[in-house]
């Protein structure tokens, strides 16, 4: 019989031994190999795993699934992301037209205050007849709202309050301008 190296066996007993590990040495080292793999703990995960978890996870794709599910994750959050951004944006530019409507409203306002004072001397020039005196309270009720919608427009702080109760007041505002004109106008006969 020739060993395994390709030497010839001495002697009987070691034909015998031979033959035997040649046959149980397969079985020992796989069963050895199994139980030392079997006692190694595996994970998915590559900050848990050893170097069994390792190999496992790059040969079966669990790193590539998790990098994938990672970059998926990121993207996600990237495109929300955009979305807020065009959404702060969007609400920048409510919050500076409503500003703008806002700055109009007081110069409108201001313009309402000197035609009503207009009026006011106008009236007391022509003198003191029931008719007159009739449209003066009128004014006087208009001078009222005047700096009622003044005190209104103090109250609002476009930097500081959200967007929609900015157009809420603004509205609200710009109402009330359209009805001081009207009362102005019914005095004087001409509209703003």
């Amino acid at each position: 019989m020739t060993r395994v190296d390709g030497g010839k066996c001495k002697g009987p007993g070691m034909r015998a031994a031979a033959t035997v590990l040649g046959r149980w040495g397969g079985r020992l080292l796989s069963a050895g190999l199994s139980v030392i793999v079997a006692g190694c703990a595996t994970s998915a995960d590559p900050h848990e795993g050893g170097f069994v978890s390792g190999v496992l996870g790059l040969a079966g794709g669990g790193y590539q699934r998790r990098v994938d599910d990672r970059e998926g994750v990121h993207q996600g959050e990237l495109d929300a992301q955009q979305r807020l951004k065009a959404q702060a944006r969007s609400l920048e530019q409510e919050r500076a037209q409503v500003s703008g409507d806002l700055a109009r409203a007081q110069a409108r306002l201001a313009s309402q205050e000197r035609r009503i004072a207009l009026e006011r001397s106008r009236l007391r020039a022509e003198g003191k007849g029931p008719a007159t005196q009739a449209s003066l309270r009128q004014l006087d009720q208009a001078q009222a709202r005047v700096s009622s919608t003044k005190d209104q427009l103090r109250g609002v702080r476009p930097d500081d309050q959200p967007v929609t109760d900015l157009k809420t007041k603004s509205q609200g505002i710009q109402k009330e301008l359209d009805e001081i004109d009207s009362m102005v106008s019914v005095v004087s006969g001409s509209r703003f």
